[in-house]
């Protein structure tokens, strides 16, 4: 079935993250923006940014959330993230990994994030507090 709608990206990026080992937060607030997916697992944050088609917008997103996160990604339906990857060298110059989502839920990696040349361990520390699980009671880490 085809993904027409971002909520169709996000469960199979969930379970994505979770069997790779990660906690998940939905929707959190990166100076004021709002990732639409942030996980954590040890003392490594991913932030990832879902869109159906505009990966320039999504792209923007990424390199913002790097302040915050180790690996910044953007995701996408298989066939936009197709037209993404024809600018690969962008993604690779910016250390934003893009990840594809099949019609059937498949979770595909065209481009691996690299190691944020952009993080604040201040900022990520901040994250970290502002969503603990203590504080919020949200599903995060």
């Amino acid at each position: 079935m085809p993904i027409v709608a971002e909520a169709q990206l996000e469960a199979p990026l969930v379970e994505w993250l979770r069997i790779g080992g990660f906690e998940v937060a939905r929707e959190v607030p990166v100076f004021g923006r709002r990732a639409d997916l942030v996980a954590a697992r040890g003392g490594r944050v991913a932030a990832v940014e879902l869109k159906l088609v505009d990966w320039r917008e999504a792209f923007r997103q990424a390199i913002a959330y790097q302040i915050v996160a180790d690996e910044a990604w953007v995701a996408m339906p298989l066939v936009s993230a197709a037209r993404a990857y024809r600018e690969a060298w962008r993604f690779e110059a910016e250390g934003v990994g893009l990840l594809a989502v099949d019609d059937v839920g498949r979770v595909r990696l065209p481009i691996l994030a690299r190691d944020s040349p952009r993080l604040l361990p201040f900022a990520q520390a901040a994250l970290r507090t502002l969503f603990s699980k203590e504080a919020t009671g949200l599903e995060a880490f």
